[in-house]
């Protein structure tokens, strides 16, 4: 089970999915279910028969041997199959397809020597192949080979639920046998702010019990489709890295309709294709806002274009503000990236953005992301009025900070309670841009320091390893 524990990242809009077409790898509709749609009691719903025929195509998956983290370990008891290879089961999953493919979570099968699925009154062990998997979205595929056809799960439209409707969770936990809850859904396009890793998440949130162990396993709408992949619980007892950890009833699941052209990639090649826009993105609140002068503090503030990218064609710049994506508006930077992953590699988009506060449309052509980009090291550091040491850039240094070198200031420290540390400024940064300027040297960042007026915030752009991005620096 997912946590709120991952480590924090930095949202860019580097990535796309470019999603294949469902090639009937799984099925859409209405199942053929032997219970009626409406399932009430008086005045309160039943889902007994519903469940029957829903059950059947939830497993159990478990690993054998593998470094699973301890964090997302679902369940702490390791039955031993041999002395040196124990069993962890860590999840569930549901069968999409008669011949045995296997839906997951990502993190129930990673790291692991043998995959070991178990069915709903079934004794048998089968061992399952890994077909792919995608850590961004936390969804895997894998395969078992049944002696008979497997009863199968049919996908509904998670765009089409509402808060307010039941759902059903149905787990298959190794010790406990087969789990269901039910409750309505809290939420939907659920983000988790700096918590879970992944540029793509937009959870669909429910009261119904996502318990130890169900990691995988279905949420189901009333009419008996999979409506999302359980993944993650907000558990405040969990502590990093270990810990207890319990269910308050807030629970998160990936939609089906973002896991669809997941799923279709994986079985089809093993892995999902990913393309690039090519910008680094960065949210625009009320101080950015008010420097911008801008009416609202919607959209995606570009802190930086990547070099040869799509962007860079379209003619994206800094301190572009994007507010629509393919007609669609961008109301939140953390939107973009979902968006743009659900546009198809080579897709010419129209993306609406401001600069200098007037509307532009810009055109950018998704292309396929070739390489990943690398980690570069962290630079060193030095204080004046706003708590500052700074030092010229060098060109030896600027390959040493891993950037391309222009005229700017090393952050060689920053002293603590001070301006420069509430703007967010740290140690290696590089001060390229004060106020709408260029940084030449010192004593001319010195004299625009002085020209302050308190309290009024003013941005000053920094590059870092990650690239570039703007900060608001207000004076007291």
């Amino acid at each position: 089970m997912r946590t709120f524990l991952r480590a924090a990242l930095f949202v860019s809009c580097c990535t796309t999915l470019a999603f294949a077409e469902n090639k009937t790898l799984y099925r859409e509709g209405e199942p053929p279910l032997s219970a009626p749609k409406e399932h009430l009691d008086g005045q309160f719903p039943h889902f007994s028969d519903l469940v029957k025929d829903l059950a059947k195509a939830v497993v159990n998956v478990s690993v054998e041997g593998g470094t699973a983290r301890p964090e997302q370990g679902d369940e702490s008891a390791s039955p031993k199959k041999e002395q040196d290879h124990p069993f962890r089961s860590l999840g569930s999953g549901f069968i999409i397809s008669e011949s045995g493919l296997i839906v997951t979570n990502n993190h129930v099968i990673e790291n692991s020597d043998r995959i070991i699925v178990r069915l709903l009154d079934d004794k048998t062990e089968y061992e399952a192949k890994l077909i792919g998997r995608d850590p961004k979205t936390d969804v895997a595929l894998i395969k078992i080979e049944p002696k008979d056809k497997l009863p199968v799960v049919y996908f509904g439209d998670s765009d089409a639920i509402e808060v307010g409707e039941w759902v059903i969770a149905i787990g298959n936990q190794f010790q406990l046998g087969q789990t269901v809850t039910a409750g309505i859904v809290s939420a939907k396009a659920r983000k988790l702010p700096n918590q879970l890793v992944g540029p793509y998440d937009s959870f669909i949130q429910t009261d119904a019990s996502i318990n130890p162990g169900s990691s995988g396993g279905p949420l189901f709408n009333t009419k008996g489709q999979v409506i999302g992949i359980n993944t993650a619980i907000y558990s405040p007892g969990r502590q990093q890295f270990g810990g207890a950890g319990f269910n308050i009833g807030i629970g998160f699941s990936v939609p089906i309709n973002l896991a669809k052209g997941i799923i279709s990639q994986l079985e089809e090649r093993g892995k999902v294709t990913r393309g690039v826009l090519g910008v680094l993105i960065q949210a625009v609140d009320g101080d950015v806002a008010k420097a911008l002068a801008l009416k609202d503090p919607t959209g995606a503030l570009v802190a930086d274009v990547v070099k040869d990218s799509p962007a860079s064609k379209a003619g994206f710049r800094r301190r572009d503000v994007i507010v629509k994506f393919n007609g669609k508006p961008v109301d939140d930077h953390d939107d973009l990236p979902l968006m743009v992953a659900s546009t198809e590699i080579g897709t010419t988009v129209n993306i609406e953005v401001l600069r200098g506060g007037n509307p532009l449309t810009l055109k950018a052509t998704i292309e396929e992301l070739k390489d990943p980009v690398s980690e570069k090291p962290k630079a060193k550091a030095k204080p004046n009025s706003v708590g500052l040491v700074l030092e010229q850039l060098t060109e030896d240094e600027a390959k040493t900070l891993g950037i391309g070198f222009q005229p700017g200031l090393v952050v060689r420290q920053v002293e603590q309670d001070s301006d420069a540390e509430r703007a967010g400024l740290i140690r290696g940064d590089v001060i390229i841009e004060f106020a709408g300027a260029a940084v030449v040297d010192i004593d001319s960042f010195e004299a625009s320091l002085k020209k302050l007026q308190k309290g009024t915030p003013v941005l000053v752009l920094v590059a870092r390893k990650e690239g570039t991005r703007f900060l608001t620096l207000k004076t007291r």
